[in-house]
């Protein structure tokens, strides 16, 4: 009666299997193919993700700054503005007295990296390339009404706006819209 030879690992190999165990060229294609195909899709997802938080959070900070400089006039008891500015590519903003002329404010506070303002729906005042915001010692507006509208890469779509809706400082936050209403894409 003749005996097998078990394999070092307990297998008994047979005549219909191989003894080389592995993949081909061709499977080994097709999964380097289908690795690169779901990165192609997934890489403009994350980074068009990460582009949409950098702007929700500047347009958070924005908003917060507006509300800080505001409270600083009612607890300070003097009129303040908020001033916000585009330099090198970077913005940035600054609370300070109405008294004190913004080009002579020394402390600017930058704000996240890759965005910038929109090249349309900015509407608050401006002087000298600088957007500003009054607030009388009560907190009210005592400049006109308006907007700051942030963008990153992602098109109108990733639009995040502030606005300044009412003369006594209510503030709230806006989104892009690819229609416009009332001539402006962030509401």
């Amino acid at each position: 009666m003749p005996t097998s030879n078990p394999s070092p690992n307990g297998v008994t190999p047979t005549s219909n299997s191989p003894t080389n165990a592995g993949f081909t060229l061709l499977e080994v294609m097709i999964v380097v193919v289908l690795i690169a195909l779901l990165a192609a899709i997934g890489v403009p997802v994350l980074m068009g993700f990460l582009d949409q938080r950098k702007v929700n959070a500047t347009q958070f900070l924005v908003y917060q700054a507006l509300r800080t400089t505001q409270q600083d006039a009612t607890q300070q008891r003097q009129s303040r503005q908020f001033s916000l500015r585009e330099r090198d590519g970077h913005l940035e903003w600054a609370s300070h007295p109405v008294t004190v002329p913004s080009a002579k404010v020394s402390q600017w506070i930058a704000l996240t990296d890759g965005v910038v303002l929109a090249p349309e729906d900015n509407t608050l005042l401006r002087k000298s390339g600088v957007y500003y915001v009054r607030f009388d010692l009560k907190g009210n507006v005592n400049t006109r009404l308006g907007r700051i509208t942030l963008v990153g890469t992602g098109g109108r779509l990733s639009h995040r706006c502030v606005i300044v809706s009412t003369l006594i400082g209510a503030l709230r936050q806006g989104q892009g819209h690819v229609k416009p209403k009332d001539d402006r894409y962030c509401y």
